[in-house]
């Protein structure tokens, strides 16, 4: 029994799919991308797995999987050269690969992937997986950014899920001090759970989707949970959320955490 090959093709089809993992890889391990390495690199694996192919009948299974794990080593440095971070660039190649062959089987079940249909079915595959891959960097990143806070005010302690936002930047123009943004009734709950008369003040504010004047309250401290190690901030100003929609109950100021 015996089947016929044809290189030119089987150049092509490898040519296309390291394109597009090393391409991939460089998105997830945010390298710069530079379009004439990876094509460079993604020309030497497809040359090499010809000659694999070629030779494989002729190489133990042990010298075959090496062959390939040499192959993308050479592809990794030489689409991001440097030995710094080589072995995490490499493991993500891999993972990259796994995954997008993995939905290319999947889809072989429905049609047959040859010639253009290949390349279309690929390339869709491979946008599918970087926009999976994004939203789920982006919501392990908010992940890292949600805390528990307590605040505190008289003799209230209330627990709220905050978040750090780096985008909120407002502060009181009078004292220069960071405003946090808390929920209207949390808000509401602690003023009047903390028997003191609570004088306000008025924090001018200017958004995308509004601006106007937000009440804003000096605390006694909220306290920031952050796993093994709290952060206490003493007299944190805190202004009433002028949108009760929210996921999070307290947006804390880009500089709290740093301060």
């Amino acid at each position: 029994m015996y089947y016929e090959v044809y290189v030119d093709v089987l150049f092509v089809k490898n040519l296309w799919m390291n394109a597009m993992l090393l391409f991939l890889t460089a998105w997830k391990t945010q390298e710069t991308v530079k379009v004439g390495r990876i094509m460079a690199a993604a020309a030497a694996g497809s040359l090499g797995a010809c000659v694999l192919h070629i030779t494989s009948a002729h190489l133990s299974g042990i010298h075959y999987i090496l062959g390939t794990v040499i192959l993308a080593a050479g592809m990794t440095e030489i689409s991001c050269p440097g030995r710094k971070y080589f072995l995490w660039r490499m493991s993500s190649l891999y993972a990259e690969s796994f995954l997008l062959n993995g939905i290319l089987q999947y889809l072989e079940q429905f049609h047959r992937l040859i010639g253009v249909w290949f390349a279309v079915y690929s390339s869709i595959s491979a946008v599918c997986l970087m926009a999976a891959e994004y939203i789920w960097k982006k919501r392990k990143q908010e992940k890292e950014r949600v805390f528990s806070v307590v605040l505190h005010h008289g003799g209230c302690r209330i627990p709220v899920k905050a978040l750090y936002d780096t985008g909120n930047s407002l502060y009181d123009p009078i004292s220069k001090k960071a405003v946090s943004i808390l929920d209207g009734k949390v808000l509401e709950e602690l003023l009047k759970r903390s028997e003191r008369q609570n004088l306000p003040r008025l924090i001018p504010y200017d958004t995308i989707s509004g601006h106007g004047m937000l009440e804003a309250y000096v605390l006694d401290g909220m306290k920031l949970e952050a796993g093994s190690q709290d952060q206490w901030i003493s007299h944190p100003l805190v202004a009433r959320m002028p949108d009760n929609n929210r996921q999070y109950q307290l947006i804390l100021h880009r500089d709290l955490l740093s301060s």
